[in-house]
């Protein structure tokens, strides 16, 4: 009994001499609610570029999702040569629709935002647009809601989990995450917002074609890239998008095709885009590593076209094929090819009537 007692104090006594250091709580990260919004503005002066889901190559095939998330980081970017009050945000605009009003759709948008302060936010927000109708009446968004996070105590490499996710019929929760935190931001009851009582509790993703040549839109549900308010227009920045991702039936799947599309392409309904111009100046290049194949990262050293093929990742345990080519010249020969087949209609009618012209004067 004694000897333990002894032991006691001897190790209390030796704890004592050791020096106190501040140990670091796992969950130090804060998001401090700002009234600093930086809005995903819809068919507007702000540059935009992003990669989007394919689902089938001819970009008529789509489905509906219960959530989306992608990982944002700004690698080894350099804020301080942004322009004043400048600001770019990386991150997901999905589409989801209407059951009532079939011009009516909405807008998700999620981003990792970084401004000239050298400060980091997640904003989030929802667009109910409206179709162009006949006779007069023109294509029109509102802003249903935008919210605005400063995320405190992050370094400015740190990478960011985004997620929204339809958790019932009439609640999208959305949530940021990172190594060391997992932090619920909103949950927002979208039905019970002015007009949206109608909203299909679903994200979709995939693709549709709305317009045949010679105006040749087409939607892309599920898109995920970057935005800013302004064309930053230097080498020092860098958005990494990484494990884009969608929620089925069966659970979580990645992102297996990937194309790229610029701000004049960006299409989430008939008449409204992400954005709204091209991010020229803007290089997109697909960068696996050995453990992660669906990683893309943008930068302001060159200029990638839209239709530019990211990745073509397989679902069956084969090699992975990673894309370099552009499909533009595949999506180009797709809108000729109604004005191709016609003018060789034409050729023969004309070829039939002249033939008969002949028969006729014999």
């Amino acid at each position: 009994m004694l000897l333990r007692t002894a032991f006691r104090l001897f190790a209390l006594i030796l704890l004592a001499t050791i020096p106190a250091t501040p140990t670091k709580c796992l969950n130090s990260l804060n998001f401090a609610s700002s009234s600093e919004h930086h809005v995903a503005e819809l068919n507007s002066p702000m540059p935009y570029v992003a990669g989007f889901h394919v689902n089938s190559d001819n970009l008529t095939l789509r489905e509906v999702v219960n959530a989306t998330a992608v990982t944002v980081s700004f690698g080894a970017t350099d804020p301080h040569f942004f322009p004043i009050d400048s600001w770019i945000g990386g991150g997901m605009f999905v589409q989801a629709q209407d059951t009532f009003f079939k011009n009516v759709d909405y807008g998700f948008y999620m981003m990792l935002t970084l401004d000239s302060s050298s400060r980091l936010f997640v904003d989030l927000g929802l667009h109910q647009t409206e179709e162009a109708t006949a006779p007069n009446h023109a294509p029109r968004s509102n802003l249903v809601f935008s919210y605005s996070w400063q995320i405190l105590g992050a370094s400015l490499s740190d990478q960011f989990t985004l997620e929204q996710r339809w958790i019932d019929r009439d609640l999208v929760r959305y949530s940021v995450s990172n190594s060391n935190n997992n932090t619920t931001l909103a949950t927002i009851n979208v039905r019970d917002l002015p007009n949206c009582q109608n909203i299909i509790p679903k994200f979709y993703a995939g693709n549709v074609i709305i317009d045949p040549f010679p105006l040749s839109r087409y939607i892309n549900y599920f898109q995920f890239g970057l935005i800013s308010n302004r064309v930053i227009a230097d080498s020092h920045w860098q958005v990494k998008i990484e494990q884009p991702r969608m929620l089925r039936e069966t659970g979580w799947t990645p992102v297996r095709k990937a194309w790229l599309l610029q701000g004049s392409y960006s299409y989430l309904d008939h008449d409204l885009m992400w954005g709204g111009t091209d991010y020229n100046g803007v290089d997109v290049a697909h960068a696996p590593s050995p453990d992660n194949p669906y990683i893309v990262i943008f930068e302001y050293s060159g200029r990638t076209p839209s239709g530019t093929v990211l990745w073509d990742i397989p679902d069956n345990g084969q090699t992975p094929n990673f894309g370099s080519e552009s499909m533009e010249l595949a999506m180009q020969a797709r809108r000729f090819m109604p004005l191709g087949l016609l003018l060789l209609g034409m050729t023969l009618t004309i070829c039939l009537f002249i033939l008969r012209m002949k028969k006729a004067k014999k």
